[in-house]
């Protein structure tokens, strides 16, 4: 590692994060430089041990994005792009599931066309990182993993780099035998691309007061299952069904979706807006009481459950997003905020902004001019792109829903189809929307959490410092006594936070790096830092 640390120690442009939005930019920028005779070093930092091991959406695709930026990518022969060309989606269904027995089909010409998923294509994101980062090496993309970014270099108002995580550390934060200290890697760019809640993006926005007169970013979360379904099944390939309704109680923002994942496998997931107000919703039950529905259990029947995740998904749209620049640096992706919730979609809007991010760093190397207003570029061009239109178009989408309170689903729907004829919403954090009200579900029957957890294959090194810690006593009981639960014993989808006569068991092990305890504890004393490098989920279908 000291000689990786070595070559690592000063670059041309530094990607922070190898999600689909760093990969795209690294990719981007290399084909640039190449073009213009130029071999500016560009290096991209990962968390994640290996390649797609961090990575998980739902997900749903719009490739046109890759026609952008790798022409003829339906002619190559890699394995991921005969999968994907495999599982286009021919049949797209949006069902009403009206309780646990009941359901409605909607017709697809009574839906917006942005909710229409026909000529996409169902991936696993964790594989799409994998070939995308396969492609970035034969560019001359150095990507190392393993590596966690613990710190952000700043001198005189200018982004430097960032400082790496020490390794080898004891629970107690010492130094063992096999210590190494992060490096500090100098940049003329450093790119945060990071994904949602990423810890050095936000700790960049607040450092330079980027989300000055931004509205709060709010957040859902998303659990997700893998499964591996009979040789003959109920459900059938090249398929992508939403519903709505059941589990997800009408004043929760939410929904959920089953795709074909190639003929004998299907991805479920279930997604929640953390402002829910209910202590004691618990992500993974609901996605275990969705399918116990009646046709729910009918497609999925035979099915085995092989793989788990969970991540959360940025929101807040248009008037959420951060200033994306400062002198030295840019935000790209989910760190920046770019999904677009309307349309239930955030890949090649993540990809589209580090191709910006690109053209913009492409020209700031020619002209040796990193300043904030020659990376302004980027900003000027992603706001000019789909991805600029398409947020303004849905700029208050997300609001109405959260304004419409307990009415929630049955006013907000309505009301989502003239969002843009409203003046600026307000949002407020998750956590404020938590309220001394229980859903008391009933178990399920189905697979609980720690079962959940271990199919994630979520690791870290016992003897580390936790990365979980908080700001005062765990055991003043305040949660408690206002809530009536603990709801960190619930909100969280990989059973981190337990208690036994009311004293907490934390298990730092679980976590899956989703982060919904930073978002959703109402208290807001639970802190989580990015643990070591490696260390965490290991998806490679999700």
């Amino acid at each position: 590692m000291n000689d990786v640390n070595k070559k690592l120690n000063k670059v041309d442009v530094l990607f922070v994060g190898a999600g689909p939005a760093s990969l795209a930019g690294a990719i981007k920028l290399k084909q640039i430089l190449k073009e213009k005779g130029e071999n500016s070093a560009v290096v991209v930092i990962e968390k994640a041990g290996k390649p797609g091991h961090h990575n998980l959406s739902g997900a749903v695709f719009e490739a046109g994005i890759l026609d952008e930026l790798l022409p003829g990518w339906r002619e190559r022969k890699e394995d991921f792009v005969t999968r994907m060309l495999a599982n286009k989606v021919e049949k797209d269904e949006t069902i009403l599931l009206s309780s646990k027995n009941n359901s409605l089909r909607i017709p697809n010409r009574l839906l917006p066309s942005y909710l229409h998923n026909k000529g996409n294509y169902i991936i696993s994101l964790s594989e799409m990182v994998v070939w995308l980062t396969d492609i970035a090496r034969s560019l001359g993309v150095e990507i190392y993993h393993g590596f966690a970014a613990k710190s952000v270099v700043v001198e005189n108002g200018v982004v430097k780099g960032v400082k790496l995580d020490d390794k080898g550390l004891d629970k107690e934060g010492k130094p063992q035998s096999n210590f190494l200290p992060g490096e500090t890697i100098e940049a003329a760019v450093t790119v945060f691309g990071e994904g949602s809640l990423g810890k050095r993006t936000d700790d960049l926005i607040k450092q330079f007061g980027l989300n000055k007169g931004k509205n709060p970013q709010v957040y859902s979360v998303g659990v997700k299952e893998i499964i591996r379904l009979p040789e003959k099944n109920n459900f059938g390939p090249n398929r992508v069904v939403h519903t709505l309704g059941f589990p997800v109680p009408s004043d929760v923002f939410g929904g959920s979706g089953i795709f074909s994942f190639g003929p004998n496998h299907a991805a479920v997931s279930l997604i929640l807006g953390l402002d829910w107000r209910y202590s004691d919703l618990n992500p993974q039950l609901e996605l275990q009481l969705f399918k116990t529905h009646r046709i729910v259990k009918q497609m999925l029947e035979g099915g085995q459950v092989v793989a788990y995740g969970a991540r959360t998904i940025p929101e807040g749209g248009y008037y959420s997003l951060p200033e994306l620049v400062v002198n030295g640096a840019v935000i790209i992706g989910d760190a920046a905020g770019t999904t677009n919730v309307r349309k239930l979609k955030g890949i090649h809007y993540a990809m589209k902004s580090g191709m910006e991010a690109a053209e913009a760093i492409a020209v700031a190397i020619e002209s040796m001019d990193f300043s904030r207003q020659t990376l302004g570029l980027y900003e000027q061009r992603l706001m000019a792109s789909f991805v600029g239109q398409d947020l303004r178009a849905a700029r208050n989408y997300r609001q109405i829903f959260s304004k419409a309170g307990r009415l929630g689903f049955f006013l907000g729907a309505p009301l989502s189809m003239a969002q843009g004829l409203f003046p600026k919403l307000g949002t407020r954090p998750d956590h404020e929307g938590m309220r001394r009200v229980k859903l008391n579900r009933p178990d399920a029957g189905l697979m609980d959490r720690a079962t959940a957890v271990n199919l994630s294959g979520t690791s870290h090194r016992e003897n580390e410092p936790s990365h979980i810690t908080f700001k005062e006593d765990t055991n003043d009981h305040g949660c408690f006594d206002k809530f009536g639960v603990h709801p960190c014993q619930f909100f969280c989808p990989a059973h981190v936070y337990k208690f036994e006569n009311d004293e907490l068991i934390l298990s730092p092990s679980n976590c899956v790096h989703c982060q919904t305890c930073r978002v959703k504890c109402p208290r807001q004393v639970i802190q989580w830092e990015v643990p070591e490098g490696g260390d965490g989920p290991k998806y490679k279908v999700m």
